[in-house]
């Protein structure tokens, strides 16, 4: 049923160009993380929103380490074009890398919502359009076909969860060296 679907999302939507590069522009946003390790450097280097930075590193190690060092090499689930190869034509047309590594679950999800998730605990309704990015990311990888919508759920609730557990981490080392420090104030 999944492959009908991306065949479906084919038909109706990849003869738009225009639509084809916004995709692939979003889903370049969830590459290797690499956007999202940034983005938690420049926060932890910035002293107002370091401990906002902790949260998102430490969501995306948990992250990284969930879905590309157990799942991914559990689970083992091919990508779509090895059930359907006519969608590799597309790929090429559009320009859409295809990923060596395997299909369950979707790490740009998984980390684009880990990030976002840990900056909703820290900053609430500011934190909005990392979680609407998150979210056109992980729509991006099933326009794509580069995943079947069942990867892309998974890696979302996979980052969703990262993402709380990055926060509730980060907060509890914060809150230890904070104590510590008001005993050495004494």
């Amino acid at each position: 049923m999944e492959i009908a679907i991306l065949k479906w999302i084919d038909a109706t939507f990849h003869s738009q160009t225009w639509l084809n590069y916004i995709m692939t522009g979003f889903t370049w946003l969830g590459e290797f993380g690499a956007a999202e390790i940034f983005l938690a450097l420049i926060l932890i280097i910035i002293k107002k929103t370091r401990w906002a930075g902790v949260s998102v590193a430490v969501a995306l190690v948990i992250d990284i380490f969930i879905v590309n060092v157990i799942l991914k090499n559990c689970v083992n689930r091919p990508r779509p074009w090895t059930e359907w190869e006519d969608v590799i034509g597309f790929y090429n047309a559009a320009g859409v890398r295809m990923p060596t590594d395997t299909s369950f679950p979707s790490g740009h999800a998984a980390v684009c919502f880990a990030a976002a998730v840990a900056l909703m605990f820290r900053y609430k309704i500011k934190a909005l359009p990392a979680l609407i990015i998150a979210f056109i990311v992980a729509l991006s990888r099933i326009y794509l076909c580069i995943h079947y919508p069942s990867d892309v759920l998974a890696g979302a609730v996979i980052g969703l969860a990262c993402g709380i557990a990055g926060h509730y981490i980060a907060k509890a080392v914060e809150k230890k060296i904070q104590e510590k420090r008001s005993l050495k104030e004494e």
